[in-house]
């Protein structure tokens, strides 16, 4: 694979060849496509791989459930990748979809693909074993760029967890120097509530001014209250520059468990030997749709990213060590995406805190293939799962306890989102006047950077002078994004913009997206959205279920070109359609800001 003039010669004599990319890289697929040339026709999947997805995601959870059940007693097992169930940290759920893809494709008459390129040993192997059963044969040109990219993927792990270990001796040594220079807070006995949050940089002012992106208005709605708050920060960002946050955190008037206050050697040593733990884990499973996945099992245990893990026994064994000092908060707010860190918290808040109350809080819009947000039935029996989960709608709470009813689940106060019930007074004709698009861009830079090549070969199809205004994810900034798509290959019509998304909003006629949740945000605000299926990825599409014509979902160029110009020189009739279709989905999915939608933050702390 990869050495694309042998291909040519085994192909020579035929006209046309169907070929498949089964592989997350975007452009390495269009680099293929070009040096194959003319005579190899691509099948495009973006469609069939978005409805396979949709097909086989209940059957898959359960699968997985299944490997839990096996495997679970070792509480190492649930740090890891394979069962976590993040499409980012694991290809278990693409691999799948990709098989059942080649299946589908083998059955339609005229879309049998002679050549495959892919970019794993793993769904090689499997995609041979599918073939056998089936007497179809398989000639394996090369494994040049499925073992390059395995050889690489180790040299990564062995980089990264050095890194790792060096990044938190530095934050030690930040914690040290800080907990001598300021009067340490300790963690009260009497604290009521313990907050799991993440903190950025720009999360803490110079004087240790706390404002919480994720939880906005908790901190003082709880104070209100009279419970004293305790923060469990989760850093993000810093890369071993520690020593401002922790001077903030350590003059901040808000309390923070620190994890190096209460770990020792032995915590550390623990964690960090996770890699050698996990990996003397063999895994055997059943077949998944008929499918053996056991090679891909083997891969994914193999090249697995350990640092999540080691997060998660840290994690793990603060709050261990919490229990021991003897904290006992009654309740414990957890911003609960469900990764391997988050069951880590919530396992050993359970041991530590047996009469604590744990809220798993999901104050975001639910991607249905983004697996691991959903708690599954194998992770609330093996008490993986928080007591109560808050949604920030009842439509929410249904969908997040798709694998699982066994969770009950209460509506809140939507407190990120409270800006999506501000009365807009923006005149509506004239934005639309203005002729700008937004593309919203995921946090996964690589995602970015695919929409933008995407938008970029139909810029010239799009009707009128328009704008494209840029607003990227704050996990990077605007030259990390312009390093990624080639600064010379930076279209002139791309301008970043830098302010506000509700400031965005208001001057644009149409929002563009591939998996940013704002897209929901636009769409309550009346603006219509337009989604970008990836090519080669899950699709991360929030509104996929809405079902209105203030979204449109593509898949190609041309229809992302066609629905762009949908929405171009909108009349005011459906611009007014548009806002109160807009006022019917804010409703759906967010719950206002109230004392009565902020109770069920307080739970049982009344009793």
């Amino acid at each position: 694979i990869g050495k694309c003039e042998k291909i040519k010669q085994i192909f020579k004599r035929k006209n046309e060849i169907l070929w498949l990319y089964l592989g997350k890289d975007f452009f390495r697929m269009r680099k293929m496509e070009l040096e194959l040339g003319s005579q190899f026709r691509r099948i495009d999947i973006a469609r069939l791989h978005n409805e396979v997805a949709n097909d086989i995601r209940q059957e898959h959870v359960q699968w997985i459930d299944r490997l839990n059940r096996d495997y679970g007693k070792n509480l190492d097992w649930w740090f890891g990748a394979i069962c976590s169930r993040n499409v980012y940290s694991s290809n278990l759920f693409q691999y799948s979809c990709y098989l059942e893809m080649i299946d589908r494709l083998w059955k339609t008459p005229g879309e049998r693909p002679e050549l495959i390129i892919i970019e794993s040993i793993g769904i090689a192997k499997a995609i041979c074993k599918w073939a056998n059963k089936r007497d179809i044969s398989v000639n394996i040109i090369s494994y040049y760029l499925a073992r390059t990219l395995s050889l690489k993927w180790y040299l990564i792990s062995f980089l990264q967890w050095v890194d790792f270990v060096i990044d938190h001796l530095f934050r030690w040594v930040a914690a040290y120097v800080s907990r001598k220079k300021y009067k340490v807070k300790h963690t009260q006995h009497r604290t009521a509530v313990i907050v799991d949050t993440y903190v950025h940089d720009y999360s803490l002012s110079g004087n240790g001014n706390f404002k919480d992106r994720y939880f906005p208005y908790l901190h003082e709605y709880l104070s209100e209250k009279g419970f004293e708050v305790a923060i469990h920060p989760v850093l993000f960002g810093f890369k071993y520059n520690y020593f401002s946050i922790y001077n903030r955190m350590r003059k901040s008037n808000s309390q923070f468990i620190l994890q190096e206050d209460f770990l020792r050697a032995l915590d550390y040593l623990i964690a960090i030997s996770f890699p050698l733990r996990i990996l003397a884990q063999k895994i055997k499973s059943d077949t998944f749709r008929s499918f053996d996945l056991s090679d891909i099992l083997e891969e994914e245990q193999r090249q697995q990213s350990f640092i999540p893990g080691i997060q998660a026994v840290l994690i793990y064994r603060l709050f261990l060590r919490l229990g021991e000092v003897g904290i006992k908060p009654k309740m414990v707010i957890n911003w609960y995406e469900n990764q391997v860190i988050d069951r880590a918290l919530i396992v050993g808040a359970r041991q530590s805190f047996s009469q604590a109350r744990i809220l798993g809080v999901q104050g975001f819009i639910h991607s249905p293939n983004f697996l691991s947000l959903f708690p599954s039935q194998s992770e609330v029996e093996g008490q993986m799962a928080p007591h109560l989960l808050l949604e920030t709608s009842q439509y929410q709470c249904q969908i997040a306890c798709s694998f699982t009813r066994d969770i009950p689940c209460k509506p809140v106060a939507a407190l990120r989102y409270s800006h999506v019930f501000d009365e807009d007074t923006t005149n509506y004709n004239g934005r639309r006047k203005l002729k700008s698009i937004l593309v919203l861009l995921s946090f996964n830079i690589a995602e970015a950077v695919e929409l933008l090549e995407i938008l970029k070969a139909g810029l010239n199809q799009i009707r009128g002078d328009i704008n494209i205004l840029i607003k990227g994810h704050p996990d990077y900034d605007s030259k990390d994004l312009a390093r990624a798509f080639g600064v010379r290959n930076w279209p002139s019509r791309y301008e970043i913009f830098h302010g506000s998304l509700q400031d965005a909003l208001r001057q644009v006629s149409l929002v563009l997206s591939s998996g940013s949740s704002s897209m929901i945000e636009a769409v309550s605000k009346g603006v219509p959205v337009v989604f970008l299926g990836r090519q080669t990825g899950l699709n991360h599409n929030i509104l996929s279920n809405l079902n209105m014509d203030i979204v449109t979902e593509c898949f190609t160029t041309i229809e992302l070109i066609e629905g762009i110009n949908k929405y171009l020189d909108l009349p005011s009739a459906k611009i007014s359609e548009y806002r109160n279709m807009g006022k019917k989905v804010r409703d759906l999915f967010f719950t206002p800001i109230n004392e009565k939608t902020m109770e069920p933050f307080l739970d049982n702390l009344n009793n």
